[in-house]
């Protein structure tokens, strides 16, 4: 008996053993699949890091700044900023409305007072989710991934977007070409206009993006529940620093879409202000020939006291000339 319990543990721990040696070969080969070496091209490189990559201050940003494929749920659309900016001009993200039917992708990370979950069920290994946003992708910077890059860049919230993004949060991160994770720490820009400001106020944050994490994309959920009057948030000044040298120099992307070096930032936090670029009247509204009745306005206006001053002084005329008659 004691023989047949000894071959059956035996027998037990060899399966088991086997079981394991199988589990650690999957793991080991599903971390061999998502593995990727950082490679770059080096022409697209430089060791200046006083220019952005994209500073959206040229037409080119098109190529290298896009909306994910989510971004029909909400309406997003992307265009220049030519109004607001922190320097030149800026990336501005609009949508036509907002969903709450499906999961947004960091739905389970937001939390009420109590810390109770706000999104019950995205926590759920079934649970499908959908990240609408504005996304960067290695490839269009000539690289293989992002793993170990540091990426900066300035931002602002809209002002109307309290209470109508998820979270009342923009949430950068990290991810892969479909969105399937957060594979860096995730970025939560919250909507504040009394501690940091970032409403009327453009501020820096940066994500520092893990090595051997098979980052392809770099994404700004935009998770925007109701409709907004104001924009969602704006971008400028991306730059992004590489996880090698060339020597002793760090390299960074080049500027890649017309950089405009005589724009002048502010340098200093609390002078980062939001700069309203000077229109005519014609440019916010009014019409030409709306101008030119305001001008005649103030012609005749003008006129009427040249008269009226003018009979002031026949009057005092005439009084005075006929006390010597």
């Amino acid at each position: 008996m004691f023989s047949k319990i000894k071959r059956l543990i035996s027998s037990s721990a060899a399966i088991a053993l086997a079981a394991s040696c199988m589990t650690v070969s999957a793991f080991a080969e599903a971390a061999e699949k998502k593995e990727i070496p950082f490679e770059y091209e080096k022409t697209m490189t430089t060791t200046e890091s006083s220019a952005p990559a994209i500073s959206f201050d040229g037409d080119d940003w098109t190529k290298y700044v896009h909306t994910t494929s989510d971004a029909s749920a909400i309406g997003l659309k992307i265009s220049i900023d030519k109004t607001t900016y922190y320097q030149g001009f800026s990336l501005k993200a609009t949508s036509s409305g907002g969903q709450t039917e499906k999961f947004f992708t960091n739905a389970s990370t937001v939390r009420d007072s109590d810390n109770n979950m706000v999104y019950p069920g995205s926590d759920s290994a079934d649970a499908t989710f959908i990240c609408p946003g504005v996304e960067l992708k290695c490839e269009d910077f000539g690289l293989s991934c992002f793993d170990g890059c540091f990426i900066t860049f300035y931002y602002r919230i809209g002002s109307d977007a309290e209470g109508k993004l998820m979270g009342d949060s923009i949430y950068a991160f990290a991810t892969d070409d479909v969105h399937s994770g957060v594979f860096s720490s995730l970025l939560t820009l919250k909507y504040d206009k009394l501690m940091s400001n970032n409403v009327t106020q453009y501020r820096p944050e940066s994500i520092a993006v893990p090595p051997n994490s098979a980052s392809t994309r770099i994404v700004f959920e935009t998770a925007v529940t109701e409709a907004l009057s104001s924009d969602i948030f704006c971008l400028d000044n991306i730059s992004i620093k590489l996880p090698v040298k060339d020597g002793d120099n760090d390299l960074y992307i080049k500027p890649l879409d017309g950089y405009n070096a005589s724009a002048t930032p502010q340098t200093t936090i609390e002078e980062i202000q939001v700069k309203e670029k000077k229109e005519s009247t014609v440019e916010i509204g009014s019409t030409p020939e709306k101008q030119e009745g305001g001008n005649g306005f103030i012609v005749v206006i003008v006129l009427i006291a040249v008269a009226a001053a003018g009979g002031v002084i026949v009057f005092f005329f005439i009084k005075k000339k006929r006390r010597y008659l």
